[in-house]
């Protein structure tokens, strides 16, 4: 190619690689759920897939033909975009603070939650009626993780901590509250950077406003 078709091409395909992206997981979130991060992956890359592959090869074959080259298959593309796609989804999930845990991580029985019942827990729908693990706010929304998934909620982050009584909790960040029983780890990956691992994998950060509180009461050292 030419280099302004080039950089045409290039800016086409990582501009609807980014949008279709954000789409897949925002499709396969209300689908599945978070609680299940290598189902969660496989799902969305086979997602990513089937609707950008065959964007990519129709783009690629208006290109090829102008440039008067073979035009490249279908199933050739497909299994580029499935690999890539994969090892995006997959990066993601292990480098990604906010990713909801990885494969590997440590999981406590579901038994082992308190049975406590707030008032919080009469917002959500029958499928994610589960013990509430964490809060996480995004713009005027609330996510809502339990253990049997996850659930948006339009309300602020304060107002979603004041239902949550009389279960015991702490903000570990300014978008992040998590229920005690939860903690079942801490990760200090560098100096002054800390996450807890919860229950069902997620890495929550702690910002060092909320450090001294997490400090008083015992979680960290």
């Amino acid at each position: 190619m030419a280099w302004p078709v080039r950089s045409l091409y290039w800016l086409s395909i990582t501009t609807g690689a980014v949008l279709v992206g954000f789409l897949v997981r925002s499709v396969v979130v209300a689908w599945l759920g978070n609680g299940k991060p290598l189902i969660f992956d496989a799902a969305a890359t086979l997602l990513m897939t089937f609707i950008f592959a065959p964007m990519v090869w129709g783009l690629r074959r208006t290109v090829d033909i102008m440039s008067g080259v073979p035009p490249v298959q279908l199933l050739d593309v497909a299994i580029n975009t499935f690999l890539i796609a994969g090892l995006f989804f997959v990066t993601r999930r292990h480098t990604v603070a906010t990713e909801n845990g990885t494969y590997l991580s440590p999981r406590q029985e579901v038994a082992a939650m308190p049975l406590q019942q707030p008032r919080l827990q009469r917002r959500l729908s029958e499928e994610t009626t589960g013990t509430i693990i964490r809060l996480s706010s995004r713009d005027h929304h609330v996510d809502v993780v339990t253990t049997e998934g996850q659930e948006t909620l339009r309300m602020r982050l304060i107002d979603a901590i004041d239902e949550m009584e009389p279960v015991e909790g702490y903000c570990t960040h300014r978008s992040h509250w998590v229920t005690r029983e939860a903690i079942v780890e801490v990760e200090r990956e560098k100096p002054g950077k800390i996450f807890l691992v919860l229950v069902n994998g997620d890495r929550v950060p702690v910002s060092r406003k909320y450090k001294p509180d997490l400090e008083a009461a015992g979680i960290l050292d």
